[in-house]
C-alpha cells in the first residue's frame, strides 16, 4: 500500500493556512467578549496613558498603582485568575512573586507581559504582523 503525501512546502503551506484561519476565528471571537465595568481603584486620570501605547508610540511602563488596580479588578471578575500564581501562569510567568513584585513597584512590568494582559481584557487591540514572504 502506498499513501502518497504532499511535499514539505505543501504541508508547511497547509499548516500556515490553518493556523490563520483559527487566528482569524479567535479575533472575531474576541470582538463578543463580555463588556466588564472599569476599575476604580485608582482615578486613571491622575496618570499618563502612556502605558497603553505600543513601544514605537512611546511606551512607558504602567505606574505600579495601575498594575495593582488592573490586576486586582481582572482577578475580582476571573475566579480561574483569582490568585497571583494564576495570574502569573495565564501571563506565562514563572512564579507568583513577580506578579507581586509587579503590584508593589518592587520590578517593571516587562513590555510583551504587559501588552499581552491589555490584549486579553479589551484595553488594547490585538496587532497582526504583515507577513512580507515565505522564506523557507
Amino acid at each position: 500500500m502506498f499513501i502518497e503525501l504532499p511535499g514539505i512546502a505543501t504541508q508547511q503551506a497547509m499548516v500556515f493556512e490553518e493556523g490563520t484561519k483559527a487566528a482569524i476565528a479567535q479575533l472575531q471571537a474576541n470582538l463578543k467578549a463580555p463588556r466588564l465595568p472599569a476599575q476604580t481603584k485608582v482615578d486613571e486620570t491622575q496618570y499618563p496613558r502612556t502605558h497603553l501605547l505600543r513601544k514605537n508610540e512611546g511606551w512607558v511602563p504602567p505606574d505600579p498603582e495601575i498594575v495593582r488596580a488592573y490586576f486586582e479588578h481582572f482577578q475580582e471578575h476571573f475566579e480561574e485568575f483569582d490568585t497571583d500564581k494564576k495570574l502569573a501562569q495565564l501571563l506565562e510567568l514563572s512564579g507568583n512573586r513577580r506578579i507581586r513584585a509587579f503590584k508593589n513597584g518592587e520590578f517593571t512590568v516587562p513590555y510583551e507581559v504587559w501588552r499581552s494582559f491589555l490584549v486579553m481584557t479589551g484595553r488594547v487591540p490585538q496587532d497582526a504582523i504583515k507577513v512580507l514572504a515565505f522564506m523557507g
